[in-house]
């Protein structure tokens, strides 16, 4: 009895050593070598990435860095992957204005992957527009675009680009959704809103944070330590002036 358990024992183990054998000499990767954009947050792939310069004032530059991932089997040189920019609109981003691409893309030796910085310039302009910049790969001798869709639900037709991603910047400060009150603060201007941020030593996004969940209390403190700024400057004779050249105004409520 106990030889037999023995047998049987030796017989599970020389079979799982097989398996991890046979396991371990199966490639990864056994697919035609295919690339695409693999931009993943938060679990979520992505065909559009959203850049804005407006929550840092100090920022000149920023880089976007793009995922490029590959299907296939990795090899023992670069390998080159070729992209371009497709963009055509009115809003379309101009190169080494507004951003600046690598002049090569190459997936490393022994690598399956690759990454795309794109450097984006603030610009003047992007205080009133918004820019785009499309990326598509392309095909070429060492590898396809043949993955061309991740589909999230077929149904209402939700699809999410693999060889395509946008990228859409600017330095535009919009009116809160909530928690601005015209009758307080008077019209949004970014100018304004960037000038209680610094007066309350916030940033801009922890401002835009405290705004949406103020109550009436915290409502009326910020917007009368902005009325002691701005009364005081108009005192010393150096009234602040939106950009437009007329002086900031605060609502009804704080005259």
């Amino acid at each position: 009895m106990i030889s037999t358990l023995r047998y049987l024992a030796g017989t599970a183990l020389l079979l799982l050593l097989l398996a991890a054998c046979q396991k371990a000499d199966t490639p990864f990767y056994s697919t035609d070598d295919d690339v695409y954009f693999s931009v993943v947050r938060d679990n979520v792939t992505y065909d559009t990435s959203i850049v804005t310069f407006a929550y840092t004032p100090a920022t000149e530059d920023t880089t976007v860095v793009l995922k490029v991932a590959t299907l296939g089997v990795p090899v023992k040189h670069e390998r080159i992957v070729s992209y371009r920019v497709v963009d055509t609109s009115a809003n379309a981003a101009v190169l080494h204005t507004h951003y600046e691409l690598p002049a090569r893309l190459v997936v490393p030796a022994d690598s399956v992957n690759c990454y795309i910085p794109v450097v984006m310039h603030k610009t003047p302009d992007m205080a009133k527009r918004t820019f785009s910049i499309t990326l598509q790969l392309e095909p070429n001798d060492q590898f396809h675009t043949r993955l061309q869709v991740l589909v999230k639900d077929k149904n209402n037709h939700l699809f999410t680009s693999l060889v395509k991603h946008v990228i859409m910047v600017d330095n535009k400060l919009n009116k809160p959704a909530r928690g601005w009150y015209d009758d307080f603060y008077g019209p949004f201007s970014t100018k304004k809103m960037l000038l209680m941020s610094e007066l309350l030593e916030l940033s801009v996004q922890e401002l835009y944070t405290k705004l949406t969940n103020a109550d009436p209390g915290a409502t009326n403190f910020y917007a009368n330590y902005l009325k002691i700024y701005l009364k005081d400057m108009e005192a010393a004779g150096t009234p602040v002036l939106e950009d437009d050249g007329t002086p900031m105004k605060l609502g009804k409520y704080m005259q």
